[in-house]
């Protein structure tokens, strides 16, 4: 089969034409023109699994497709925004090459008012559901385009893909590798066949208790398994986006995903897909598992997957709490996140047409949390997307080369990061072409105490210890601290507390906790007593006790607390 851009098929059935904008005559790039079987019958419009071919228009508008010889065929053409067109049933004769000019409406069309219904996507009410199925025909049009356009090799690409490993509660970037391949033409990533992933789910935990993932890619997201296993329905629009929402039906048991299509709400075309998996086989539940997927669209029509990502948590098993009373103690085992991996990646066409809209470039300042002082030494990273830049002296920096889209911006300090938090986690839209400048504003004692203590509100009385670990002398980078602590450790906190219960007893008790060292070397303790005395115990799996130090509680408040390597207590 030869299609658009390629030479004249030598033997058989061929449809070949142009396709053009009707009011102007201007010929029409990128524009998916199929041939489908006609159904036998009234001849209403065929279904996506009578396709027998498909191309893109090229530069000049043409298509050519080869055809069945003696069939009922229909040719389709679609562009996204703009009505579908359907030629009338035809019929090719052995050999025969048939001309089909085509005109396509220049404008877009206005799809129904969105209603949202609060009732579950597989219950959406008739007035929704034309709605779904215009978007759905638009989206759909934009993932054909992006496995045609690889498929027939319509551009190459330098593909920077990444590798990093992630701190639990704040996503700061731990690890990271990279790999690049410059001029391929290949996917970003590549799923599991859509029928495979509908047995086996998105994700199934192997023998040797790692867990194998997948993304939903375009020929996942456009075959018939996934349309039948998943629900769809209106998501909130957005100022400048409107989505589809999907989710598994209800009978589904294996991990799968639930997410949202985005498509911007003026082309209506296809903007990216979030995902997030459900049923995933770990003992612990977080709704950052998951990832996204970006498509851009080149001047010659051609579409392309142009950033990725997927995240998944790193799950291990460490002493969770215990409680000392009357001389009694309980301990337990609990799993919990100590990390998140994240793999992705860019694709940047080379040797050919820039990317539909052009580069954007970011500009901005970090200041500390009064707002008064810059905060010089940060990591500045868009989550999904490769490569990091550090504030200068004056808070300062900059990003370039960015697709337009709605990006996540995570700046990571040091001061913050014994914390185990990021400075700054701030959502922002980069347009097309534009020169941004962003203030970016570090959070504060209140947002930190909500963080560490998982509380909305957290009383002004509540004493709240942070405790950090000696760091190793073998490595100490400001962003890379390695600390001194043995395989499975926590911090056994005890504090004496005295009771009066009569006019001449006092009951005396030990106060207890065990808290799990976390990935960024500490421990934080949110309901400690104010101006106590606690003595601090670092303890391994087994309970054998190793440094041990002694602490003084403050009034009131946040404080962290250096624990120092050279003498047995610290404050």
């Amino acid at each position: 089969m030869l299609l658009a851009g390629t030479p004249a098929l030598a033997s058989g059935q061929v449809v070949r034409g142009v396709v053009r904008d009707v009011s102007s005559g201007a010929p029409l790039a990128g524009v998916v023109v199929s041939v489908e079987r006609a159904p036998v019958g009234d001849g209403r419009a065929p279904s996506l699994a009578g396709r027998v071919a498909a191309s893109l228009t090229n530069e000049r508008g043409e298509f050519e497709l080869a055809a069945p010889a003696s069939a009922r065929i229909v040719v389709t053409a679609k562009r996204i925004g703009v009505r579908q067109y359907q030629s009338p049933i035809l019929t090719v004769g052995p050999g025969e090459t048939r001309a089909l000019d085509i005109g396509l409406e220049g404008v877009q069309y206005a799809l129904p008012a969105v209603t949202i219904s609060a009732a579950t996507p597989c219950g959406t009410r008739t007035a929704d559901r034309g709605r779904i199925a215009a978007l759905w025909a638009e989206a759909s049009a934009a993932l054909t385009a992006s496995e045609l356009s690889l498929r027939d090799r319509l551009f190459r690409a330098t593909i920077t893909r990444y590798r990093r490993v992630l701190a639990p509660r704040a996503l700061a970037v731990r690890e990271e590798s990279r790999e690049q391949r410059r001029s391929v033409t290949e996917h970003a990533f590549v799923s599991f066949p859509a029928e495979s992933l509908a047995v086996i789910g998105y994700a199934r935990l192997l023998d040797d208790s790692t867990i194998e993932h997948f993304a939903p890619d375009a020929k996942v997201l456009l075959s018939s398994e996934f349309v039948r296993d998943h629900c769809f329905g209106l998501a909130t629009p957005r100022e400048t986006e409107i989505g589809i929402t999907f989710q598994p039906v209800r009978q589904r048991r294996v991990t799968d995903i639930e997410g949202t299509m985005w498509l911007d709400a003026r082309s209506y075309e296809l903007r990216r897909v979030e995902f997030r998996y459900t049923n995933f086989p770990l003992p612990v539940v977080d709704s950052r598992t998951g990832g996204e997927v970006h498509f851009s669209r080149l001047a010659t029509g051609a579409w392309y997957v142009s950033r990725w990502f997927m995240r998944v948590p790193q799950v291990e098993e460490r002493p969770y709490a215990s409680v000392a009373r009357e001389g009694t103690r309980a301990s337990s085992q609990r799993a919990y996140i100590a990390s998140f991996s994240e793999s992705g990646g860019r694709v940047d066409p080379v040797d050919g047409p820039a990317p539909h809209g052009a580069l954007a470039t970011l500009n901005g300042r970090v200041v500390d949390s009064t707002g008064k002082s810059a905060l010089p030494g940060a990591r500045v990273s868009l989550v999904g997307m490769p490569g990091t830049t550090t504030t200068a002296l004056d808070g300062a920096f900059r990003l370039d080369s960015l697709p337009h889209g709605t990006y996540t911006l995570s700046v990571d300090h040091p001061g913050y990061s014994r914390l185990g938090l990021t400075a700054v986690e701030q959502e922002l839209e980069i347009g097309e072409g534009t020169s941004s400048i962003t203030l970016l504003q570090a959070i504060g004692t209140p947002q930190i105490l909500r963080q560490l203590c998982g509380s909305e509100h957290v009383p002004d009385s509540n004493v709240v210890v942070r405790l950090v670990l000696p760091r190793s002398t073998d490595r100490d980078t400001v962003h890379d601290t390695v600390h001194d602590t043995m395989p499975g450790s926590a911090l056994h906190l005890s504090w004496a507390k005295t009771r009066v219960i009569g006019p001449r007893d006092v009951l005396s008790q030990t106060m207890a906790v065990d808290l799990v060292i976390d990935a960024a070397g500490g421990v934080t303790a949110c309901e400690l007593p104010p101006a106590k005395l606690v003595r601090i115990e670092e303890r391994d799996r087994d309970g054998t006790v190793g440094r041990q130090w002694e602490v003084r509680t403050p009034e009131a408040g946040l404080v962290v607390v250096e624990l120092l390597e050279s003498r047995r207590t610290g404050r």
